[in-house]
């Protein structure tokens, strides 16, 4: 496991994990590569040659998608805020746009390990799921519904937004702050 160095200061048990500015930097190349191909999908004359449904997905759907992950990346990459906080009373979650913020522990059933689309992600599933859902703002409750009939966790934290790997932040959890950990990935 990577060394994680605690932050000092009032709070000596918070441990405050930062984004990776170099995958937030692979990130925002990675978009604007995708925003472009979808952009040069949509011309006429290469749109002409394609499925119109390949001209919806990569033009209507991938462009806007591509340009928000983009622009979310972009603006961690200015603002340097901390993704994850731990601490012995919870974990605040803002590793991406729609993170759900401060949990407690008495809250959290426990994390989860898996995999969507290939990357890596930490889930945590809260103990009290429909109570947690229902205090969410009206569209991270839909993503986060979407989210389980996907198989993924209510909350997930993914790895290409943290500098370590999320099988240690698990163990961390695990270890430091007695937190159940299920590995499915």
């Amino acid at each position: 496991m990577r060394k994680i160095t605690l932050s000092a200061g009032e709070h000596p048990d918070r441990l405050v994990i930062y984004p990776s500015r170099t995958k937030a930097l692979l990130v925002v190349l990675g978009s604007i590569a995708f925003v472009a191909l979808g952009i040069w999908i949509g011309t006429p004359e290469i749109a002409r040659r394609v499925a119109p449904w390949e001209v919806v997905i990569a033009s209507y759907v991938g462009v806007p998608f591509f340009s928000a992950c983009g622009l979310y990346a972009a603006y961690r990459l200015a603002i340097r805020r901390p993704a994850v906080e731990i601490d012995s009373a919870g974990i605040t979650d803002a590793a991406s746009a729609l993170g759900v913020g401060r949990l407690n522990w008495d809250e959290v059933d426990h994390v989860r390990l898996y995999k969507f689309s290939g990357q890596p992600m930490l889930g945590i599933v809260p103990r009290e799921l429909d109570l947690f859902l229902s205090r969410q703002p009206s569209m991270r409750r839909r993503v986060m519904e979407l989210n389980l009939t996907l198989g993924c966790a209510p909350v997930s934290i993914p790895q290409v937004m943290l500098r370590m790997k999320v099988g240690d932040l698990a163990e961390l959890l695990h270890t430091r702050y007695g937190v159940r950990v299920k590995n499915d990935a």
